[in-house]
């Protein structure tokens, strides 16, 4: 007698097959429902295709963050039951975290957050510090206009996951727009919801993921602070000055191949989510002087590949 699991198994088994034509699962790796830390999972699924793993599935609700990306079998739902399914397939299911959270605070990871999710995923040996992000060359074409402009966003409080203590000010931003747009156009991206910036191309709430790397692609540079777009940024080789302040430090989630303004103060980096002690010093402390001149050195090197980090896991 066929038990009702072995039904149910048997249906999901011909459901695997149905998507993107090819078998159920071998592997299912899932972060969470942010962007940004769907697009760090692609560095795992590189690190996986290195190491011969072939049929891997995302969970993830950005399948526009994958398309293209050869490392990839499948992108599911997120918020679909594919994570129970992937348990009668007798998949391998990965929950991919960097930082363990309670409260406010979360703790401080010991290595740099792909490194991490590397390492949960069960990856050893030799990897590459960087996300990856596929433009096809119609989407490339979309962000010619950008060429020799510095992309900017004036906050991110509008993430699925505000973090205040990630946040430089929208006026300071304002404050190095002032300053250099003598020097470099300036293309505001973000949430609709952003601080709008004057003298500026607000594209604001306007682009989609994929255009937004298209703009980043063409960019001469990206300011701003710890957060998607820093990330898809490195994705596109768009070299970048970053305001961290001390939340958490550069080497925990930055690239070498960035300027990266860091606050050590002794209570940093903190990994606290909005709450501090200090009245944000380590972002206060940081002047739009620091800025304008870290722009002013980035601007003064060649535009070209960036630097790939790595790291070796045990």
């Amino acid at each position: 007698m066929v038990t009702a699991a072995e039904r149910l198994g048997a249906t999901m088994a011909r459901i695997g097959l149905a998507v993107g034509g090819r078998r159920a699962p071998d592997m299912l790796i899932f972060f969470g429902m942010a962007p940004g830390d769907d697009l760090l999972c692609t560095a795992v699924l590189r690190e996986l295709r290195r190491r011969g793993r072939e049929n891997v599935w995302i969970a993830s609700n950005y399948p526009e963050i994958f398309s293209g990306n050869g490392d990839v079998a499948a992108v599911v739902p997120f918020d679909s039951p594919y994570r129970r399914y992937a348990t009668i397939w007798r998949c391998d299911v990965r929950h991919l975290e960097y930082s363990r959270f309670s409260g406010d605070q979360g703790e401080s990871p010991r290595r740099h957050i792909i490194a991490e999710l590397c390492a949960r995923a069960g990856i050893t040996g030799r990897i590459t510090l960087k996300p990856t992000f596929v433009l096809t060359q119609q989407e490339q074409a979309y962000g010619t206009f950008a060429e020799n402009k510095a992309v900017i966003q004036s906050s991110g409080l509008a993430a699925i996951f505000p973090m205040r203590n990630k946040m430089w000010f929208p006026e300071r931003f304002q404050g190095v727009v002032d300053q250099l747009r003598r020097d470099i156009e300036f293309v505001q991206l973000g949430s609709a919801a952003d601080p709008e910036l004057s003298n500026v191309l607000d594209l604001r709430g306007k682009t989609s993921i994929r255009q937004s790397a298209s703009i980043l692609h063409h960019a001469r540079a990206y300011i701003g602070t710890v957060g998607f777009l820093m990330h898809l940024a490195r994705a596109v080789e768009c070299p970048s000055v970053i305001v961290y302040g001390g939340r958490e430090a550069p080497w925990q989630s930055g690239y070498t191949g960035n300027i990266n303004l860091y606050n050590g103060l002794p209570c940093a980096p903190c990994w606290r989510w909005n709450s501090c002690d200090f009245e944000r010093k380590c972002m206060t402390d940081i002047t739009i002087a620091e800025v304008v001149r870290a722009m002013r050195n980035l601007l003064s090197t060649s535009r070209g590949p960036l630097p790939v980090d790595t790291d070796e896991l045990p």
